[in-house]
């Protein structure tokens, strides 16, 4: 009988286990959202509304809601996408001077909206195309808040954001909606975005526009930081050290911008992330331009973002190879001739704490802290840089890069280079290649 009692108690334990994961499996495949019924949609419907109303053409671009339209897209359920959003939920909208600005807050406040603005007033570098009043965005406070992002169209053709930073009064005004800087999910610093089109859709009933391809937008908006170009340090250069003005620097300078706007078209076809690199930035750090005595452009890309299309593609372009150095998995580095013009693409190894790159005479490579990369406008061209430029040119050049060095040997000048060793002569024919 003891045995029989302790055979049920088995299979009553095992029957109550098997119901319990039942109805964990039901619950993650049918999850019960419990902000249906709480998330303010009423709030979300009167802005739409009223930017419709005044043809303010706004986006929605909250990550996590996109991310659930396009599930939707996938036909998987989701029985309400803006419960999905973020604190706060984030729009866009393209500036204009003449949009009705005064009317869109008079009707916001009428139905009890606060606002809150934040305007570029204080830059670090301010750009020169933005003026330094222009506005940043707004927030847009009932029972949730509405982050409207404003983004303003560049010379380099992309759209472009500012810091709430920018902005003195930015942590008193956040205190003042409840918020906090660090509470904040998206788009606090200055960024760039290529512009993209746009499609209308219905998310919970309500007709809004979203980012036609969202995984693209996703995929750029998350990489979108932005630096500026340093206008203030560029004419103390020029100031210490005049501008070199003659007709060969400034035809020089113009080839090798036509240049980097070909490399970049290439590059940006093959979605291959590339950052000015070496000379090239440091012309664009100290000077905001094309070093006139370098005679080459150079570039930096990682090399996981390697693909044999390169060399295939940039010849189909005009382009000449004229060298291969080292191999893929170890200091590879290639050289293009446009006319007289090279470009140089130095490719990157990462490690645990150092990025680096080779350079064949016998066998070097230069070293430098981990960086990431963020977009500038160089030349009017949205460019990658990486986001730590200072650190990246003092590992390359030292702490005398304000001084202009006539005389530059990639081997000995930069006191990051390190002697790696021999190849050996068998593998010569392969590591170092030069063509005519």
């Amino acid at each position: 009988m003891r045995r029989k009692s302790a055979m049920h108690l088995c299979l009553i334990g095992g029957l109550i286990l098997l119901a319990t994961q039942l109805i964990l499996l039901i619950l993650l495949v049918y999850p019960r959202d419990q902000r249906d019924e709480t998330f303010p949609l009423e709030d979300i419907i009167t802005f739409i509304n009223i930017t419709s109303s005044l043809h303010l053409p706004v986006i929605m671009v909250d990550s996590a809601v996109l991310e659930h339209h396009a599930n939707q897209k996938r036909r998987i359920h989701e029985p309400c996408v803006l419960c999905r959003a973020k604190h706060p939920v984030t729009f866009l909208l393209l500036y204009r001077r003449e949009n009705p600005f005064d009317e869109f807050m008079l009707q916001l406040r009428n139905v009890n909206f606060q606002i809150s603005i934040f305007f570029n007033i204080d830059p670090p570098e301010l750009p020169a195309d933005i003026p330094n009043d222009s506005p940043i965005c707004y927030f847009i406070k009932r029972k949730t808040v509405i982050h409207l992002v404003l983004l303003h169209e560049r010379e380099g053709n992309y759209w472009w954001y500012g810091s709430l930073n920018n902005d003195p009064r930015a942590d008193s005004k956040l205190k003042g909606l409840g918020m906090s800087f660090y509470s904040l999910q998206a788009m606090k610093t200055e960024g760039a975005l290529d512009k993209f089109e746009t499609e209308h859709v219905s998310l919970d009933g309500i007709s809004m526009l979203v980012p036609k391809d969202v995984p693209q937008y996703l995929r750029e908006a998350a990489g979108s930081k932005f630096v500026e170009c340093g206008l203030n340090r560029a004419r103390e250069f020029q100031r210490i050290h005049g501008k070199n003005s003659t007709y060969e620097t400034t035809k020089f300078s113009h080839r090798a911008w036509k240049l980097l706007s070909r490399a970049k078209t290439i590059l940006d076809k093959l979605g291959i992330r590339f950052w000015i690199s070496s000379g090239t930035c440091l012309g664009y750090f100290r000077q905001c331009s094309i070093i006139s005595h370098s005679k080459d452009v150079d570039i930096g890309v990682f090399i996981t973002d390697y693909s044999e299309k390169i060399i295939s593609e940039f010849i189909s372009h005009g382009f000449t190879l004229k060298h291969w150095f080292g191999k893929i998995n170890d200091s590879l580095e290639l050289s293009f001739l446009s006319g007289d013009i090279k470009l140089d693409i130095f490719f990157f190894y990462e490690e645990e704490e150092w990025m680096w790159n080779g350079g064949t005479q016998a066998k070097t490579g230069t070293c430098s802290t981990r960086f990431t990369l963020c977009w500038t406008e160089f030349l009017e061209l949205k460019v990658r840089v990486p986001c730590e430029t200072r650190a990246y040119i003092e590992a390359n050049y030292g702490p005398d890069w304000f001084t202009p060095v006539i005389e530059w040997d990639w081997k000995s000048s930069p006191p990051n280079v390190q002697l790696n060793g021999l190849w050996p002569v068998e593998e010569w024919p392969h590591v170092i290649q030069v063509y005519n």
